[in-house]
C-alpha cells in the first residue's frame, strides 16, 4: 500500500505553485470568471426544471451544472503541475487540457462525484430550499419555518450525521477518481474502485492534510483580505494532485525545483 505524506505533499504544492506562480494565478482568476458565469447558467436551468420538480430538483441540477464545470477546470491545474513536473513545457492553454483529452471519463465521475455532494443536503427539509431559493418572502412564515424545521432538525439529527459522515467517506473515497479518469483515461469504474482503494487506507493522512490546509487557509485568507485565495487555491489544488501522485500507478517522482526564476 502506498502511503501519503502529508508534509510531501504541502511542501510539493508550495514548490510546484512557486516554479509557475504567474500562470496558476492568472489561470485562477480566469478560473473564478468561467465558474460564475457556468453557475449563473446552472442556477438559471435549474430554476426552469425547479418549477416541474420543485426546489431539490433544481439545487440537484445546478449542482452537477456547477460540480461538472468545477471538476473540468480544476483539473487544468493537475495536467500543468503533470507536465511540469514531467519537464515539458507549459503555456497558459494547458490548464485546458482536460477539455480536449479523456473529456468522457472525466465527464461520468464529475457527475458523480457531483451527486454525491448532495447526499446530505438533500436531507433537509423541503421547506428550507424554498425559503433559500425565494419561494417564500414573508417574515412571519419564514419565522414559523424556522421553527418548524429546527424541531426537525433535532429529531432527526442523528440520522443527518451518519449521512454527514458517509458523505465524508465518499468524497474522500472518490477524491483522486477525477485525477484517474482526465490524466490516465481510465474509465468510470476503474477510476472509482482505484481511488477508493488507494484513499481509505490513507483516509486519516488525507483528512489531517484537509486539516492543516483549512486552519492554514484560514489564517493567511485573513492577513491578506481574500487577495491570497488567488494563490490558496492553486496551492491546494497542488497538493491534491501531489496526494494523487503519491499513490498513482503511475508517479512522477520529483518535484522541478530549477525554475524559480519563472515567476
Amino acid at each position: 500500500m502506498k502511503k501519503i505524506s502529508p508534509g510531501q505533499a504541502i511542501q510539493a504544492g508550495w514548490l510546484r505553485f512557486k516554479n509557475q506562480a504567474a500562470l496558476y494565478v492568472a489561470f485562477t482568476v480566469v478560473y473564478f470568471i468561467i465558474l460564475t458565469l457556468i453557475s449563473s447558467v446552472g442556477n438559471g436551468v435549474g430554476t426552469m426544471f425547479g418549477f416541474l420538480g420543485g426546489a431539490k430538483v433544481s439545487l440537484a441540477i445546478s449542482s452537477i451544472i456547477s460540480g461538472v464545470a468545477a471538476s473540468f477546470l480544476t483539473l487544468g491545474y493537475a495536467h500543468v503541475a503533470r507536465k511540469d513536473q514531467l519537464g515539458e513545457p507549459v503555456e497558459f492553454g494547458t490548464f485546458f487540457d482536460s477539455f480536449r483529452v479523456n473529456q468522457k471519463p472525466l465527464l461520468q465521475v464529475s457527475v458523480v462525484t457531483s451527486l454525491v455532494g448532495l447526499i446530505s443536503v438533500i436531507m433537509f427539509p423541503d421547506e428550507f430550499f424554498n425559503m433559500a431559493s425565494g419561494q417564500i418572502q414573508d417574515p412571519d412564515e419564514i419565522l414559523m419555518m424556522l421553527q418548524d424545521m429546527s424541531v426537525d432538525l433535532r429529531e432527526s439529527g442523528g440520522t443527518l450525521i451518519a449521512v454527514g459522515l458517509i458523505q465524508l467517506v465518499f468524497s474522500i473515497g472518490l477524491m483522486f477518481s477525477a485525477y484517474k479518469a482526465s490524466i490516465e483515461g481510465s474509465d468510470l469504474f476503474e477510476s472509482i474502485t482505484w481511488s477508493f482503494r488507494v484513499s481509505m487506507p490513507n483516509f486519516l493522512r488525507i483528512f489531517i492534510t484537509f486539516f492543516i490546509l483549512g486552519v492554514l487557509t484560514i489564517i493567511f485568507t485573513v492577513l491578506t483580505l481574500f487577495i491570497g485565495l488567488l494563490a490558496i487555491i492553486p496551492i491546494i489544488t497542488l497538493v491534491y494532485y501531489d496526494m494523487y501522485d503519491q499513490v498513482s500507478d503511475d508517479q512522477v517522482l520529483g518535484v522541478p525545483l530549477d525554475k524559480e526564476d519563472s515567476f
